[in-house]
């Protein structure tokens, strides 16, 4: 196996959990658009996909699928505005950045918007994670394939594909580091299945930031 020198970690389901704010923006938002939300219980799989694809999900049933563009807009300043400061980490993140601080290059790639991001981040980690752990923080604004933002990435950080590795909760983060040509761990402490991450053809599953620490250590 290659030496890692890079990891490219996802945001939500993988250092911090989301989960309220992204439910209860989703919900806020459809009902604005004069659509029942189904019930919270209903709407973890929102957590991951490209906005455009959760709306267009949700809205076509109702005969109202062309309003996916519109609703994914309107989440992004709900989202901003409330949602994105419900978001808490998962335990045991810190100590893995810890543990893997200095002997890689640590970057965020993530679906969400670049500041919306950091502000998350430095809530949930304190002002100096991005300085301390992180190189960057990438932003997709959740509209593009998730492939397109690691791959502009990996360019401009000019990274040997052979020596990274993305670590995520779903088969978008998955799929996306396959697209790319580098290694794959999947998590399953956030909102992802085994079995999903298995069907994506992850290399390694991770059940706890720490056992992400022991595989990641282990390469580097």
């Amino acid at each position: 196996m290659a030496r890692i020198e890079n990891i490219l970690f996802d945001l939500d389901g993988t250092l911090t959990d989301p989960g309220s704010g992204i439910v209860g923006t989703v919900r806020q938002v459809i009902a604005e658009l004069g659509v029942e939300p189904p019930p919270a219980a209903e709407l973890r799989w929102c957590m991951g996909p490209p906005l455009i694809e959760v709306f267009t999900r949700l809205l076509v049933p109702a005969g109202k699928g062309e309003l996916a563009p519109q609703a994914a807009s309107l989440y992004m300043q709900r989202y901003a505005a409330a949602g994105a400061a419900q978001s808490t980490p998962y335990a045991g993140v810190e100590a893995m950045l810890e543990g893997l601080r200095g002997k890689a290059r640590m970057y965020v790639a993530t679906n969400k918007n670049g500041a919306i991001a950091e502000r998350i981040i430095v809530a949930c980690l304190g002002a100096r994670a991005l300085g301390r752990y992180f190189e960057e923080v990438v932003g997709n604004a959740r509209f593009e394939d998730k492939s397109d933002a690691v791959r502009g990435l990996i360019e401009r950080a000019r990274m040997d594909a052979a020596a990274t590795v993305i670590v995520g909760d779903r088969e978008h983060d998955v799929l996306a580091g396959k697209r790319c040509g580098i290694g794959t761990v999947g998590v399953t402490y956030g909102y992802g299945s085994r079995e999903e991450l298995v069907a994506a053809g992850a290399d390694y599953i991770a059940d706890d930031p720490a056992a992400v620490a022991r595989y990641l250590l282990g390469r580097i």
